[in-house]
């Protein structure tokens, strides 16, 4: 099985270092960012098949961060957001602007990993 790379965002490196490890199993080629700026550079330069954002922060300007991340990607990488953030509105909102999935902490390990090695395993979006 060929294992994916994916792209981890997140200010706090505390956080990011929790979601590493929990994926770490099923996609050992793992980079952090701690910018939205490194973010959409290794997005572009590295052409993950996911990307993870531990914030709602960067979505302020909507569409243009999934666009940003997409944009000179052949395989269009699959975008979960992960957050605090509960509220219905904030959801929808992020679902229209393109993200595949949110995740609300605390998370389960177990579904996370699942999610994460079901996605690494199906084919290449185009």
């Amino acid at each position: 099985m060929q294992r994916g790379l994916a792209i981890i965002y997140s200010d706090n490196n505390s956080s990011a270092q929790l979601i590493e490890a929990i994926i770490e199993p099923v996609t050992p080629h793992i980079i952090r960012c701690s910018t939205i700026e490194q973010t959409i550079t290794a997005c572009h330069s590295e052409e993950p098949k996911l990307v993870i954002i531990l914030s709602v922060r960067p979505f302020i300007n909507g569409r243009e961060l999934v666009a940003n991340i997409r944009t000179r990607n052949a395989r269009k990488p699959v975008i979960y957001v992960i957050s605090w953030q509960q509220s219905e509105r904030i959801v929808l909102s992020l679902l229209e602007c393109g993200v595949d999935q949110y995740i609300t902490f605390p998370i389960c390990i177990s579904r996370l990993r699942g999610k994460v090695e079901n996605e690494l395993k199906t084919s290449v979006r185009l």
